[in-house]
């Protein structure tokens, strides 16, 4: 009994002593790829405290730059225990997190869908804004700009361009993708809005005059071989259509590695003719 009071008595004057204050949050995080490829291209290295997880599947942009960086999973209990002072984050995370994350003392700055080339561009510049890197979103809008305008230039259209994705994805007009496709002067494959599954009948009778791929790069997107974008009735369609591929995070998030991609269709095009 003496003991047990003892305890208790201890436990009830701990509780009394001061507690040392938490350092201060500093640095900004992000959660999700598109949350990377943001902040790895607005901020300074040295501003990061750390990224998502998905870095890695990044590989021409985000992996490269994110080397050495610590990954983050998008958490409250982990990214609390690193206390940043600023979160960015796109689709990751509970629905909830963004006001978890607010309560707790840390700003988030949330990216929205960019389904136009004008929504690329005024996310950069919002996000800019956001995270203190508006001279540096103003500089990659301002090249963002003079790649679309470069391939709209040549005038004309220089015929169909069908996407092909490794999950044998397409896409019509209502896309980003299709802008990309129009901006360059090509007429997307695809005549529906939206998405859906390669047209294989219909690339018999029609054969597109190119073939735009993207995510083969990715183990993330990577599917199987028993898909439709390798079948042989597909490789006889496409066989004199001129290829182009990009890196799949050029067209994953909206931002200034879409004009890279606009630039690639157009120096195709260019060749074309």
């Amino acid at each position: 009994m003496r003991a047990g009071a003892a305890l208790a008595m201890l436990a009830a004057l701990s509780a009394c002593q001061p507690r040392a204050p938490l350092p201060a949050r500093h640095g900004i995080v992000s959660i999700d790829y598109c949350a990377d490829q943001m902040l790895l291209g607005l901020v300074p290295r040295k501003r990061i405290r750390a990224v998502s997880f998905e870095a890695a599947s990044d590989s021409a942009f985000a992996a490269p730059r994110a080397a050495g960086l610590p990954r983050l999973r998008p958490q409250l209990e982990d990214i609390a225990m690193l206390r940043p002072a600023v979160v960015v984050r796109s689709y990751g995370g509970s629905a909830k997190l963004d006001r978890q994350l607010e309560a707790t003392g840390i700003r988030v700055v949330q990216l929205g869908y960019a389904g136009t080339l004008a929504d690329v561009r005024n996310q950069m510049l919002q996000a800019g804004e956001a995270l203190g890197a508006g001279p540096r979103a103003a500089a990659l809008v301002k090249a963002f700009d003079t790649e679309v305008a470069a391939a709209r230039r040549g005038g004309g259209h220089a015929g169909t361009a069908l996407y092909i994705t490794p999950g044998d994805v397409t896409t019509g007009p209502g896309s980003l993708v299709a802008e990309v496709i129009a901006a360059a002067g090509f007429t997307p494959y695809r005549t529906r809005p939206g998405w859906g599954s390669l047209p294989i009948e219909a690339m018999v009778r029609r054969p597109p005059d190119l073939v735009f791929r993207a995510f083969f790069d990715s183990a993330r997107y990577r599917q199987d071989y028993w898909t439709a974008s390798r079948h042989p009735v597909v490789a006889e369609a496409t066989r004199h259509a001129r290829d182009v591929e990009v890196p799949g995070g050029w067209l994953s998030c909206g931002n200034w590695l879409t004009g890279h991609a606009v630039k690639a269709l157009a120096d195709a095009r260019r060749d074309m003719r």
